[in-house]
């Protein structure tokens, strides 16, 4: 079964690319991301897509989320290449580098992205 990625854009807007495990949850989390306000956000639903949707990309990610279901070795993976094709990128790692929730989420996004707070 292939999983496919699935997008809520927003023109001239920053992007974010979501590395996510389950449909459901990536459906929460996107949408509590698009509440910020104009933003781009590719939801995709393991590390393969994800890494696909990177490279397509490139340059225009501002911003890669990895969510709670992915292992070290697989954010260790996603941060190596990142690091290296996109140095710019800000990361986000909910569970890991704070509190896993979806308010958490996003003021860590609004932080990194420089978004004014309400």
């Amino acid at each position: 079964m292939k999983l496919t990625s699935q997008r809520k854009e927003t023109q001239n807007a920053p992007t974010i690319v979501l590395f996510g495990g389950s449909p459901v949850r990536r459906e929460e989390v996107k949408n509590h991301i698009m509440s910020i306000g104009k933003l781009t956000v590719i939801g995709t639903l393991s590390e393969e897509e994800g890494m696909l949707a990177l490279q397509r990309l490139g340059e225009k990610v501002d911003l890669i989320l990895i969510g709670g279901a992915y292992t070290i070795a697989q954010r260790n993976r996603i941060k190596a290449w990142a690091r290296q094709h996109i140095p710019n990128v800000k990361i986000s790692e909910p569970g890991f580098e704070f509190a896993y929730s979806n308010q958490s989420i996003v003021n860590d996004i609004k932080f990194k992205l420089n978004i004014a707070t309400d």
